[in-house]
């Protein structure tokens, strides 16, 4: 008598199946982290008034609002109430946040004495 038995073919099947769910979460996970960690775009465009912070400083009482200039993606005017203005280059963003208020983005950028100057937006309190 020949039996017909197809449980390890079904077997192969589900193990496959699992293989590629797996795979599948794999690539997602990577996919949303890259986005959690990975640069970001300036959150804002031309002339907006910006949170700025010369490091170093521990605070938001050690920042100012000012009008900052998005020239491009890598380089930012920064207009100061005296008139003066310093450019900053290599405009690099990411996504923050502090304890008590929703993420958002923040960028980094250098002027040309090599002061570290980062921008928020003028919500973030911290």
């Amino acid at each position: 008598m020949e039996h017909d038995d197809d449980t390890g073919s079904n077997a192969g099947g589900w193990i496959g199946a699992i293989i590629v769910l797996i795979v599948v979460g794999w690539f997602i996970h990577k996919a949303y982290d890259n986005y959690q960690n990975g640069e970001k775009k300036p959150f804002w465009k031309g002339t907006q008034q910006v949170q700025v912070c010369k490091k170093p400083y521990y605070s938001s009482q050690e920042c100012y609002k000012l009008d900052v200039t998005l020239v491009d993606d890598e380089t930012a005017s920064i207009r100061f109430p005296n008139g003066g203005y310093k450019v900053t280059r290599d405009v690099t963003c990411y996504f923050a946040s502090t304890y008590d208020a929703p993420k958002y983005v923040f960028c980094r950028s250098w002027d040309s004495d090599a002061n570290q100057w980062d921008f928020m937006p003028t919500w973030v309190n911290y």
